[in-house]
């Protein structure tokens, strides 16, 4: 991995802000009859469509973990970062999908190593994965009619040592449910997830 370059920025990084839900967009400093909940009501009532379904995994593993995080952060090198500092990433799939389907996804995770953005904006030459543990978040219903990925009954998680991923696939770009079981690997519901996080995520720092 390249060097850090401290860079001062003449446009740095904007921090975001939390909105809250009462908040309505303005012209000429007017407010209109529009609010920032019109938008997140158009933008992201499709929880299963993939995107949202992956940044929903990021929000439901925040909550499970109790990680005080305020607002999102986009194209970090990890998606989370624990109370004692252990680095998460976390995958999303799902049998069932947005789209018209002849029959149900298979399910398969991105653990792809990637470059990182360095501070002078290059990337690293070496590709590498960051975070300490991957959790890997299945959607796993089944009936179409009654999905709800607000129901976190309705969901699986497994957790893996990113070390036991680099050992045994140092250059896979993505990963099955059949071959996660034949890993050293945690699997839980919401309801355990932090128990399980916390008991693996010791193991991390050994």
């Amino acid at each position: 991995m390249k060097d850090e370059v401290n860079m001062t920025y003449e446009y740095p990084a904007i921090d975001a802000t939390p909105l809250e839900h009462s908040e309505r967009f303005k012209f000429n400093n007017e407010s209109l009859e529009i609010s920032i909940v019109d938008f997140w009501k158009w933008n992201q009532s499709d929880l299963i469509e993939n995107r949202n379904r992956g940044i929903l995994a990021e929000f439901i593993v925040k909550s499970a973990l109790n990680i005080d995080t305020i607002t999102r952060l986009e194209w970090d090198a990890y998606d989370l970062e624990s109370a004692d500092n252990c680095k998460i990433e976390i995958k999303s799939a799902a049998y069932i999908q947005a789209w018209d389907q002849d029959k149900l996804s298979t399910i398969k995770f991105d653990i792809a190593p990637k470059k990182q953005l360095q501070e002078d904006n290059s990337y690293t030459d070496e590709k590498v994965r960051t975070a300490d543990i991957y959790i890997f978040c299945h959607l796993h219903h089944l009936d179409q009619s009654s999905i709800n990925p607000m129901e976190l009954s309705q969901w699986t998680f497994y957790l893996v040592l990113t070390k036991v991923l680099d050992e045994a696939y140092p250059e896979q770009k993505s990963i099955s449910i059949s071959t996660i079981e034949t890993l050293a690997y945690k699997e839980c519901n919401y309801s355990n997830l932090k128990d399980v996080f916390e008991n693996i995520a010791r193991k991390s720092k050994k």
